[in-house]
């Protein structure tokens, strides 16, 4: 699947099963993310992290988001398979936002990526 055939659904899952192959890391863990791809028309979604229990991807806002991503979905897809810093993103480039806790958004990533 050429990474334009990816839906957000579909790239979120993927999060979700990182999510869930690490899910002992991720308790006592309580967080909403946010991921707004509307730029690109491909809509907003969230996952939610209770107490190290995963669900989503949900289609739609969550009011009580703890940190929400906001780029268009290919430049997010590029970010996920590493083709860029998303520091570097946001703030040289302004292609990729995030609003919310950034501790936790650091703290997301480790978790992830550990």
């Amino acid at each position: 699947m050429s990474e334009s055939a990816v839906t957000a659904k579909e790239c979120l899952e993927g999060i979700v099963e990182r999510i869930q192959a690490r899910i002992d890391k991720f308790a006592g863990v309580n967080w909403v993310l946010g991921y707004d791809f509307s730029a690109s028309n491909d809509g907003i979604w969230h996952i939610v992290i209770d107490d190290g229990l995963v669900e989503g991807p949900l289609e739609g806002e969550h009011e009580g988001a703890t940190i929400t991503t906001v780029a268009p979905l290919e430049t997010f897809l590029e970010q996920q398979k590493h083709k860029f810093n998303p520091m570097t993103a946001m703030w040289n480039t302004g292609k990729v936002r995030f609003h919310g806790d950034a501790m936790a958004a650091h703290r997301f990533n480790l978790l992830l990526n550990s």
